[in-house]
């Protein structure tokens, strides 16, 4: 489809990853502006209808974009449908053109009536931005606690090489059927998942075989930062906490909501991107104090 912008003619494409030379457009303007590749997670096969960049191409070259993620939640043990906004990008020689505004009216005008609400992230050169569109800044809390150093503790678990089909495999059928951790949790979502776990959190991906269970974490010095967590049965949440701390180990902080907060602290998260939601549909952030889950960041 060709529009015209400030007396300029662009093509503008909706979900057309399949397409090798718009898509690799694409990725060459994410790598530009945040650095970032998404052909990996393309080649692997897990970047599926849920993840729709709305772009605009000068020619072959992508120079606006902004992406809507389609986000299945079980929130507050309801089942919601948000979504997310996110790679919102213009090549700097496109700036202050109107290449952004028209994107984000295109994707508000089309999911504004198909969802619960529409949020993202904004980093700190974009805090003006969005409230022209109708969003307000909300509070997220992170879940911490001291560990007891008299409870038994197992550090019983094996890193996941994540360039291994089989472990890519195993953690993607896990994120897809596991049991819910989180008072916010991520349904038919293992995509998104996967995305993290194959480039910035490789390294950070752990089966503990006792409990059937894989962990994303990561070990900063005395504390155990725990990211996510996948497991097809039930398990108790300090049973897997347990199994990956060591003498070492004084606090465990969490990238999601626990079902249970009554033995954690919540701090408000001071962080460089903020969370913006849609006026008058934030009440959900404003009664309880709640995260959404790090891997569910796009």
């Amino acid at each position: 489809m060709k529009i015209n912008l400030a007396d300029k003619e662009y093509i503008f494409l909706i979900g057309y990853q399949r397409e090798v030379k718009y898509r690799a457009a694409f990725d060459i303007l994410a790598k530009k502006v945040f650095g970032i590749s998404f052909e990996e997670w393309y080649q692997a096969g897990y970047w599926n209808e849920k993840y729709i960049p709305y772009t605009l191409f000068d020619g072959n070259k992508a120079v606006g974009n902004v992406s809507v993620n389609i986000m299945d939640f079980n929130t507050l043990g309801k089942p919601q449908r948000y979504i997310q906004i996110g790679t919102v990008l213009t090549d700097e020689n496109y700036r202050n053109k109107k290449l952004s505004r028209f994107l984000m009216e295109k994707v508000l005008e089309e999911w504004n009536d198909k969802s619960d609400f529409v949020y993202l992230y904004a980093n700190p050169t974009a805090l003006e931005m969005y409230p022209k569109f109708g969003f307000t800044r909300v509070k997220e809390y992170e879940y911490f606690r001291a560990i007891n150093k008299n409870i038994e503790q197992h550090e019983n678990f094996e890193k996941l090489n994540m360039d291994m089909q089989s472990n890519r495999a195993m953690l993607y059928d896990y994120a897809k059927n596991s049991s819910v951790f989180s008072k916010l949790s991520m349904r038919e979502n293992a995509d998104l998942v996967m995305f993290y776990c194959i480039s910035f959190f490789k390294e950070n991906v752990y089966y503990i075989k006792a409990l059937d269970a894989i962990a994303v974490a990561k070990f900063n010095n005395n504390q155990l930062y725990l990211l996510d967590v996948f497991c097809k049965v039930e398990v108790e949440l300090d049973t897997i906490i347990n199994s990956l701390i060591n003498s070492r180990i004084d606090e465990v902080v969490l990238g999601f909501t626990p079902k249970d907060i009554s033995s954690y602290k919540p701090r408000e998260i001071v962080e460089a991107d903020a969370l913006f939601i849609q006026k008058n549909k934030t009440i959900l952030f404003d009664k309880n104090k709640l995260m959404f889950p790090l891997l569910s960041h796009a």
